[in-house]
């Protein structure tokens, strides 16, 4: 019993998700429709429609949403199959079940609804919806204008092939196909408009358009009748139709022939805007304003300004990293703040089959003594570290991996308090970002409401000229947002020192110079030891510190050298031989991925079609469920 209720649950499951997986799949087109229309003698059009549905599917229900304007007014409805009239009265809510062969209409806040019910599995079944319009033609003193859309623009699948006939009860003097860009054609014989349309693409509404005489209509009682003459002026707008469809033809097709001079156009409006306006802000906001110094160096540091804060001066901004922490603490040292001693200790490599002893050094409390906000976050670190006794720099790396997440956030503490302290200093200024960040708003915003514009317009078949215009705009304005954007990345373009700031800038970087052509210590090498330390910090700070230690070892005397907390070369006491095991860069590389945020980890008139059309009456769209 059990094997058999499992069998059977299986076979059911299996069932439904067959059945679930062709509800799915299924869908219908449109192969083809005919619309058949006659103009009685008031003015009012009886229209049939017989719409061709090509199942893949099982379907129960069809609808159609028929548009009704102002003053106009359906009735008369009816629904059939061949020579199945079927009956009025089911339900038209889209969706709803019904008796196969019934119908119901409903009201909307557009128009009339017409909801059919059948049933249909995998065939072709042709349906004809019928209905009297009233008030859509249009008399003039001279014509009746009737102007229906023949195939609405709501429609979510495309018709393979569409015919239309429509009967007046005079002879017709002008008829049109809208658009111009459906490919179609009309044919006029006598009282009787012919067209044709061939892949009408979802969304596109189809027009027949017929001048009538007057004097052929009865009474005007199902039309809305405006005063004065209406044939030349119909004529000369659906000639200006054509005329502009023709010249959006000649635009498109000379940019398309000459598309060398169509892309540098563009690339200049792409580009150009925002060049023009970076250049300006650079000059007016990001130019640096020189200053009357004119040494080309500084042999010792030009102030006391702390060691994490010169980069950023430099750099007119950004954001501090591991040689600002790394020269920070050795600052600290330097101070006191911390106690250093020379070391050795034994790395491995190899796979561990060789062992060298290198230098090191082994940290323990110092003095305490007064700290700046950003030192304090630097201590904190380091103190983490030293809460269980010395500690070796060499073991900095794992200590810290011993709790990241708290460490990370004072690295993350420690760099913004550098940023205050910055900015407390008014060393610059960045008043350019506005600008730029204005235009980059600005320019986002352009194109999406021309992108925006272009697209509702356009028309996939013959796309008009200003379509493509806007479009093409859109699109330059889109790149000209992004260049001003990353430009905002460029903090030199748009941000400056103060007058201050500059002249501080100027000699910090002659002392950079200084350090970096460090042959120039042969000549002035620094006389005391605290200045030596000092050019060590500094030179942490700006990435060079390898070139200071170079310095010391050719001239930095061996007695200050054995005085020295922070200078180590060697396990052997001299300056020059030996292994170590803390390069400057590699020691602030190792606190940068060391402080780092821990990873979060991932998780799972006859002829063709002319005008634009748009202006007829009826329409509307339809489907099937």
């Amino acid at each position: 019993m059990r094997r058999a209720l499992a069998l059977a649950l299986l076979a059911c499951l299996a069932l439904a998700l067959a059945v679930a997986g062709q509800a799915a799949a299924k869908s219908f087109t449109l192969p083809s429709a005919h619309v058949s229309v006659r103009v009685a003698p008031d003015g009012a059009l009886l229209v049939e429609e017989r719409i061709t549905y090509d199942f893949a599917g099982d379907f129960s229900g069809g609808f159609r949403e028929i548009p009704v304007a102002g003053g106009q007014a359906i009735d008369r409805v009816a629904v059939s199959e061949g020579e199945v009239a079927y009956r009025p009265g089911a339900s038209a809510e889209l969706g709803s079940a019904g008796d196969a062969g019934t119908f119901g209409t409903a009201v909307t806040g557009k128009g009339l609804r017409v909801v059919w019910h059948y049933r249909a599995s995998f065939e072709v079944r042709t349906f004809t919806i019928a209905y009297r319009l009233r008030g859509l033609a249009t008399a003039y003193d001279d014509v009746v204008d009737v102007n229906l859309k023949v195939w609405g623009d709501e429609w979510d699948v495309g018709l393979g092939a569409l015919t239309a006939t429509l009967e007046a009860p005079g002879r017709i003097e002008r008829g049109w196909g809208h658009p111009v860009f459906v490919r179609g054609d009309v044919a006029l014989d006598g009282g009787r408009a012919s067209l044709r349309a061939l892949d009408v693409p979802a969304g596109q509404f189809v027009e027949l358009r017929v001048l009538v005489p007057r004097a052929a209509f009865e009474s005007t009682t199902s039309m809305t009748v405006k005063d004065g003459l209406g044939l030349d002026r119909i004529v000369a707008a659906e000639l200006g139709d054509a005329a502009r469809f023709e010249r959006d033809k000649q635009k498109i097709d000379d940019a398309i022939e000459h598309v060398g001079r169509t892309l540098l156009v563009l690339l200049l409006l792409a580009v150009g805007p925002a060049l023009a306006l970076v250049a300006a802000v650079w000059w007016l906001y990001g130019r640096e304003r020189r200053t009357t110094y004119d040494r080309e160096y500084e042999q010792e540091p030009p102030s006391d300004t702390e060691p994490a804060l010169v980069p950023v001066l430099l750099g007119q901004g950004g954001e501090p990293g591991s040689y600002e922490f790394t020269a920070t603490l050795f600052d600290l040292i330097r101070r006191g703040r911390y106690k250093a001693a020379p070391v050795t200790t034994e790395k491995s490599s190899w796979a561990g089959m060789q062992k060298e002893q290198v230098a090191d050094l082994e940290l323990s409390q110092g003095e305490q003594i007064e700290l700046t906000p950003f030192e304090r976050h630097v201590a904190d670190v380091v103190d983490f570290v030293l809460k269980e006794g010395p500690e070796r720099l060499s073991r900095f790396r794992d200590r810290l991996d011993d709790d990241r997440p708290r460490n990370s956030e004072r690295f993350t503490d420690f760099k913004e308090a550098v940023g205050v302290e910055v900015r407390g200093r008014k060393w610059l200024v960045s008043a350019g970002a506005v600008p730029l960040g204005g235009a980059a708003i600005g320019f986002a915003l352009l194109a999406a409401g021309l992108l925006w514009i272009a697209v509702d317009g356009w028309r996939p078949v013959w796309p008009r000229w200003s379509d493509v215009v806007l479009a093409s705009l859109g699109v330059c304005a889109a790149a000209n947002a992004g260049v001003t954007a990353i430009a905002l990345a460029g903090r030199r373009l748009w941000k400056r020192r103060t007058k201050a700031g500059q002249a501080e800038a100027e000699r910090w970087e002659a002392f950079r110079r200084y350090l970096t052509d460090f042959p120039r210590l042969q000549e002035a090498p620094p006389a005391t030891l605290a200045l030596w330390e000092r050019f060590l910090v500094y030179g942490i700070a700006f990435g060079i510190a390898e070139r200071v230690l170079q310095g010391a070892q050719l001239h930095m005397p061996a007695e200050l050298h054995a005085a020295s907390t922070i200078y180590w070369i060697s396990p052997t006491g001299d300056l020059g031989s030996g292994p170590s095991a803390l390069a400057i860069g590699d020691l602030a590389s190792g606190f940068g991925s060391a402080l780092s945020p821990p990873s979060s980890g991932s998780g799972g008139g006859g002829g063709g079609f002319s005008g634009g059309g748009g202006g007829g009456g009826g329409g509307g769209g339809g489907g099937a469920w």
